[in-house]
């Protein structure tokens, strides 16, 4: 039962960016600072959804994964920036930009003299995943030691980077462990179909950070 609604779930889970958007459009003037760097993210993934799925549509045999490393390297933009406006002073600004950078290089390194640019980028997804695992740790070493409220629960900070760690650290497991059972169809939708899931908990996770925002 668990595995017919994973694989389910894989051509149904984008729908929940409906739900991320929406409440994003509800609480627009209360995304400044950092926050509006979520709102970017959700847009991003938004609209990459929907290019896919058009150009599946349209052009069924092109291989769109050329658009997956731009998508990576966006993607950890957009995060990486929601994280250096955040912590401001709380680290040395500069660690971040350089680090931003650095991605940037890698990735385009990887994207057209490692694994090639059409081929999947476990390589960029991984790094992207191991460095955004570190920020949110930091994000909650930040958030424990300037503990100002009784309940961060109702911060919209804790369910953001609760959502990343959730997410990165659970497809870091997936990107590797596709490695090893990609020659197994079956297998290999079980494991994106868990992506699926993460990807759901995820922009849950954002809607309610969100849904908070005016108590930042």
């Amino acid at each position: 039962m668990i595995n017919n609604f994973l694989i389910w779930l894989l051509d149904y889970v984008h729908y929940v960016l409906l739900l991320t958007i929406t409440i994003g459009i509800l609480r627009i003037k209360y995304l400044k600072n950092e926050l509006k760097f979520i709102w970017y993210f959700i847009l991003l993934g938004a609209f990459s959804e929907a290019s896919t799925r058009t150009i599946s549509y349209f052009h069924p045999t092109l291989n769109i994964l050329p658009g997956l490393h731009l998508y990576t390297i966006l993607e950890f933009i957009t995060i990486g920036l929601f994280y250096h406006t955040y912590f401001g002073n709380f680290f040395n600004r500069k660690i971040l930009p350089f680090t931003l950078l650095g991605f940037i290089l890698l990735s385009i390194i990887n994207a057209f003299w490692i694994q090639g640019i059409f081929n999947f980028n476990t390589y960029a997804s991984g790094l992207e995943g191991i460095l955004i695992i570190f920020l949110s740790l930091s994000c909650f070493y930040k958030m424990l030691i300037e503990l100002d409220t009784r309940d961060p629960t109702k911060q919209p900070i804790f369910w953001i980077n609760s959502g990343f760690l959730f997410y990165f650290a659970g497809s870091l497991f997936i990107f590797i462990l596709s490695n090893f059972i990609k020659e197994d169809n079956y297998l290999l939708s079980l494991a994106w179909g868990m992506h699926a899931f993460l990807m759901l908990i995820l922009h849950i996770f954002l809607a309610i950070g969100l849904w908070h925002s005016h108590r930042r």
